[in-house]
């Protein structure tokens, strides 16, 4: 129970290693009850964020967690500078939190049951998932695959690493094919929900666990409320994007007490074996050749220092932003020699916002599925400026499912500034729409060709865009987040849209030497519009290649090719000789004795290292004091 503080002399200040105050009650608690608590208030059942370390301790069976690949490390692929360059952030949160990245993974063991297990850390840049966090997610997973012992992931993060730009973006589809192949085995995943998840996280590997628990009250949502409540200008209901939020809208099994967490994890462990025959998993048997390597550095290549002007490359988003460019619509109409649009998710209902069908192509059936703004305000309007619902991508789901089933190419085109984020998207979930999505399209037994028309915004797009082959019109855009968002979050600005524009390397040129575009289209210097006949040609041209050459793979191999596009891109490298994170299997007697001479240090106001106990952390990605951290 919390406690009333004692008489302190005036001018003497409470001992920081000796007391927290409570940010759901504002009671002061002391410390030594609070751990005794999982560092849980008493008063109120505020659940204190955990470092990564405490995580650990708290799930596993004391001895048994070995770390792995605790050298990853981010690398600066964009040359990346909002406020301070991205190499200061990193550094400055390796000093901060002893790790070299956001995420700790290893093999340890629940209740005897051998698990692979990863956890992320919220101190460290928010938990925002880039290519180390993405890699280490993807390692435990494959890890579980080639030993067929469950998976358990640990969530608290803001979402991807805007930093890192559209790699960090591919983490999402990295993420979410691994799980797929994963679960296509019959190795069972479980996901853990912790305050927060949010952004990619929650739109990928988070959302798609076989069960799905969350801590108490813990923040659950695809975009900020802030985000939420501006889109309706008008106060959103209490308990909005919240663990319960969630579990009565069935996207969570089960809200746990974090003293209750260890014991329901071994249950559902006991309940849940991998299977005992072998199964087929949508790729070739040694898809799990990645598991435990230990490369220098990804394949994604580190971009040159220069890059165009902030105008030349604002002109390119406001190009990508035309409503005059041609849209799925039109497109399809111009390029296919028949089209019959199908509507409807058979959940909920139909979604202007994406399009799709059959079409007739080169020859071949097809099934298309896209983006759709409209050409003026009215039109745009009723397509919600190209935003789409959760039932906008179980649409493209059920198109994707008719694909497959009839053996039919499937072509899409994107232009999009992002998933509609307001409350009703949030209520049906439109991130575990997205992942389901990005997921489905991993492991797709046919080709894909995806052709970026005009803005690629994030987990929006990138829903629809996992493919085979990538294809981007010249003047199109691909990012982690808009130029406006990045602004508001990292410049604290909107006014820096443009410089958040040029830093986020976004062009299409740009997106072709990362490797996250497979072939630029040619455009003319003024844009494309509907009856540029030449630039239609070249895109025939090339889609007809590609479906072509597509066709001829055995699926297998399709499928074996496409899970390596995505599982190579990112960037890291590994510093050798990092210790890992261990937990022990008891405090050691020294130990015990150097935390009574903290106690000791901190009454007599000596000051001592910050490790191990609460203190405001403050977001890198969204420059605020978020909570308190342990």
């Amino acid at each position: 129970m919390p406690i009333k503080l004692p008489f302190l002399p005036r001018g003497r200040e409470l001992p920081r290693d000796l007391w927290t105050r409570c940010p759901g009650c504002e009671e002061m608690l002391y410390n030594k009850h609070l751990a005794k608590d999982l560092w849980v208030c008493a008063r109120c059942g505020h659940h204190f964020r955990l470092r990564a370390e405490m995580r650990l301790e708290l799930l596993l069976d004391p001895g048994s967690f070995a770390e792995r690949d605790a050298g990853l490390e981010s690398v600066d692929p964009l040359h990346f500078v909002d406020l301070r360059p991205y190499p200061e952030r990193i550094a400055s949160a390796q000093a901060n939190t002893g790790l070299r990245d956001g995420a700790v993974w290893g093999i340890g063991a629940i209740g005897g049951t051998r698990v692979a297990v990863c956890v992320m850390d919220f101190a460290f840049m928010g938990g925002s998932m880039g290519s180390v966090v993405g890699e280490k997610v993807t390692r435990a997973v494959e890890a579980a695959l080639a030993e067929r012992i469950p998976l358990v992931v640990v969530s608290a993060s803001g979402g991807a690493r805007m930093q890192e730009g559209t790699l960090a973006l591919m983490q999402l589809a990295k993420t979410c094919g691994a799980v797929e192949r994963l679960r296509a085995a019959g190795v069972p995943y479980l996901s853990v929900m912790t305050d927060p998840t949010t952004g990619g996280v929650y739109a990928s590997f988070a959302a798609l666990g076989d069960v799905n628990l969350a801590e108490p009250n813990a923040l659950i949502g695809f975009a900020g409320a802030r985000v939420a409540e501006g889109t309706i200008a008008e106060e959103l209901p209490a308990g909005f994007q919240r663990a319960e939020f969630l579990l009565e809208r069935g996207f969570v099994d089960r809200v746990v007490p974090r003293a209750e967490l260890r014991q329901t994890l071994a249950t559902l462990l006991g309940l849940l074996r991998p299977r005992r025959v072998d199964v087929p998993v949508p790729a070739s048997s040694n898809g799990s050749a990645f598991a435990g390597r230990a490369d220098a550095a990804a394949a994604a290549p580190v971009l040159p220092a220069e890059r165009g002007s902030e105008e030349e490359v604002w002109e390119h988003v406001q190009k990508a932003r035309d409503l005059r460019r041609p849209h799925t619509r039109e497109l399809v109409e111009a390029l296919a020699d028949a089209f019959v649009e199908l509507h409807g998710d058979r959940l909920f209902r139909d979604d202007p916002a994406i399009v799709g069908g059959l079409a007739r192509f080169a020859g071949r059936p097809v099934v298309v599925v896209g983006h759709q703004k409209g050409a003026d305000t009215s039109a745009n309007i009723h397509r919600n400026f190209g935003m789409p619902h959760p039932e906008g991508y179980r649409k493209a789901q059920r198109l994707f499912a008719l694909a497959e089933r009839f053996g039919l190419p499937v072509l899409t085109f994107v232009d999009t500034p992002g998933a509609f984020p307001g409350p009703a998207s949030e209520e049906r979930s439109v991130a575990e729409a997205i992942a389901r999505s990005i997921a489905q399209l991993s492991v797709l037994r046919t080709p894909i060709v995806v052709v970026i028309s005009g803005e690629g915004g994030s987990g929006g797009a990138l829903a629809i865009a996992v493919g085979d082959v990538v294809l981007a019109l010249e003047n199109a855009i691909y990012s982690v987040i808009s130029p406006e968002g990045c602004a508001a979050i990292l410049w604290r600005s909107r006014d820096a849209s443009k410089t958040a524009a040029a830093a986020m390397r976004l062009t299409a040129g740009e997106q072709l030497l990362l490797g996250v575009v497979d072939e630029v289209i040619p455009e003319p210097s003024g844009g494309t519009r509907s009856d540029d006949q030449a630039t239609l040609r070249r895109l025939r041209e090339s889609i007809g290649g590609h479906l072509e050459r597509l066709e001829r793979m055995p699926v297998e191999s399709l499928l074996t090719e496409r899970y390596r596009r995505y599982r190579e891109l990112g960037s890291y490298r590994t510093v050798e000789g990092v210790p890992g994170v261990t937990v022990p299997e008891r405090p050691s007697l020294a130990d015990r004795i150097r935390q009574l001479f903290e106690v000791g240090r901190a009454t007599l106001g000596v000051p001592e290292a910050t490790a191990g106990r609460p203190q405001p952390i403050e977001d890198e990605e969204y420059g605020a004091p978020l909570r308190e951290e342990v």
